[in-house]
C-alpha cells in the first residue's frame, strides 16, 4: 500500500552526511516544530535534491512518514539567503539566530509565527548596518514570546513602578530592582546597574517603538552591554550557553 506523503515548510538548521550518498537534516518547521528527515541520494551530483539541502535554507519539502525518520522525495528552495552566506560575519550571526531559535522551538506544535519572525530577522541582517541591534530585538522578543519576558517597568521585589532613575538588573530573575529594595537582595546575586538611557532601549523594544530606537544615540558599548545581559538571561533559561554565541 502506497503511503500518502505530506508537504511542509521550514528552515534547515543542520545537515549531516549519512552513508555514501544520503543526508540527514533538521528542519525548523511551521507545523511540527523540530523535525528530522533523510534525503536519500542527495549527495549524488544528478540528484534533484542536491543544492537545496544546506543550513539556513528556507524550503518546502514533500516527504513520507513510513519510519521514525521520514524520507524526502521533493524539495524546493524558497529563500537561500545568498547575500547572508556570502558574508562571513552575517553567516555567523544567522547561525546564532538559528541555534537560539532551535532551543526554543517546541516539538510537535505549530511554530509558524516564530519561524516567520526568524526568517524576517535573518533577511533584515543583509539590509542594515545595525546587525547587533537587530539581534538584540530578536533575543528580547523571543524570550517574551515563550513566557520569559523581562520585567522592566516595575520592581521585582516590591512590584512598584520603577522611577526614572538608575535601577539594577538581575539576569537570574530577568528584571529590575529599585534602589529601595537593593538592601534586601542576597549578597551573592549579580546585579548590573542600568542608567535611564540604558533602560529606554529595553522599554522601546517592549513597546515596539522601533523607529524611536533607531533615533537613539546607541553606541556599540551599550549594545554589547544589553546583548551580554540578554545572553546571560537566555543561558539562565536554557541552562546552557549557545556555542555560536562565542563567535559574535
Amino acid at each position: 500500500m502506497k503511503v500518502k506523503g505530506s508537504y511542509t515548510k521550514g528552515l534547515i538548521s543542520r545537515c549531516t552526511n549519512y552513508k555514501d550518498s544520503d543526508i540527514i537534516f533538521t528542519l525548523l518547521s511551521e507545523e511540527s516544530g523540530i523535525q528530522n528527515f533523510i534525503a536519500r541520494g542527495a549527495k549524488k551530483p544528478t540528484s534533484k535534491l542536491s543544492g537545496h539541502i544546506e543550513p539556513i535554507n528556507f524550503v518546502e519539502i514533500y516527504y513520507s512518514s513510513r519510519s521514525s525518520l521520514p524520507a524526502v522525495s521533493q524539495i524546493q528552495s524558497i529563500n537561500s539567503f545568498l547575500e547572508i552566506k556570502s558574508d562571513y560575519n552575517l553567516l555567523l550571526q544567522s547561525q546564532y539566530l538559528v541555534e537560539l531559535s532551535e532551543k526554543f522551538f517546541t516539538d510537535g506544535t505549530n511554530n509558524k509565527s516564530q519561524l516567520k519572525k526568524l526568517i524576517e530577522t535573518i533577511g533584515q541582517l543583509s539590509n542594515t548596518v545595525h546587525h547587533k541591534l537587530i539581534i538584540l530585538v530578536y533575543e528580547y522578543e523571543l524570550l517574551k514570546s515563550y513566557g520569559f519576558g523581562l520585567r522592566i517597568f516595575e520592581c521585582l521585589n516590591c512590584s512598584k513602578d520603577l522611577e526614572k532613575l538608575s535601577n539594577y538588573f538581575s539576569y537570574i530573575n530577568s528584571g529590575f530592582y529599585c534602589r529601595s529594595c537593593l538592601k534586601e537582595m542576597p549578597s551573592n546575586e549579580e546585579l548590573i546597574k542600568f542608567s535611564i538611557e540604558d533602560q529606554i532601549v529595553f522599554r522601546s523594544i517592549e513597546r515596539k517603538k522601533y523607529n524611536e530606537i533607531s533615533k537613539l544615540n546607541i553606541d556599540d558599548i551599550l549594545i554589547k552591554k544589553l546583548s551580554d545581559i540578554l545572553k546571560k538571561s537566555i543561558s539562565n533559561v536554557l541552562g546552557v550557553q549557545l556555542k555560536s554565541s562565542r563567535f559574535l
